[in-house]
């Protein structure tokens, strides 16, 4: 009997930590039809110096009053030149950016994702966080997150995202699980 009474404890913590540590289920986008290419997206700029974006906070708080700008192609803006345009705005320094679409899993399973930035940013697929920044660094990946995709299909995308000055990169890999990560190709990606 005791034997048993151990063995059912055993059983019990190991579903225990398996359930811990599963992946967080993104949650499929309402919308999965009459989706365009690119990313929709709206800027705020924090002006000359001295002023600065410091934060993740002060990027939101600046994108109270953001414009529309020009749709993003996807999310391959590579490390630029000092001096280059941030993302499509004409500014090149002290840009906040609030990026809305969706992002097109063609099979379900457990993903690797990871995003790189230069400066900060907070990215949400389908409810879940897949990378945030608060404060500066240069073009490098940030933390890689695993989530379960569980259906074919559109995911909600969002992503504050801000530069202060230098350079300016925004991408994002994926990959199932096990299988290595590559960049998130432009066709994956929809408004």
């Amino acid at each position: 009997m005791k034997t048993i009474v151990l063995s059912t404890i055993a059983a019990m913590g190991i579903l225990a930590a398996a359930a811990a540590s599963a992946a967080p289920t993104l949650k499929p986008a309402s919308k999965q039809s009459g989706i365009k290419s690119g990313l929709s997206v709206k800027y705020a700029w924090g002006g000359n110096p001295p002023s600065k974006i410091q934060s993740m906070s002060q990027a939101i708080s600046m994108l109270g009053s953001a414009k529309s700008g020009k749709p993003l192609r996807g999310l391959d803006y590579r490390d630029t030149n000092e001096g280059d345009p941030v993302l499509t705005h004409k500014e090149h320094f002290n840009v906040a950016a609030d990026i809305r679409g969706y992002i097109r899993f063609d099979a379900p399973g457990v993903y690797e994702l990871e995003t790189w930035s230069n400066d900060g940013i907070d990215a949400q697929i389908g409810g879940q966080s897949v990378g945030r920044v608060d404060g500066r660094q240069g073009c490098e990946a940030n933390q890689r997150v695993t989530v379960e995709v569980p259906q074919a299909g559109w995911y909600d995308l969002r992503i504050k995202y801000f530069q202060k000055y230098g350079t300016a990169c925004l991408m994002m890999k994926w990959g199932k699980q096990g299988q290595g990560l590559a960049w998130v190709p432009n066709s994956a990606l929809g408004r």
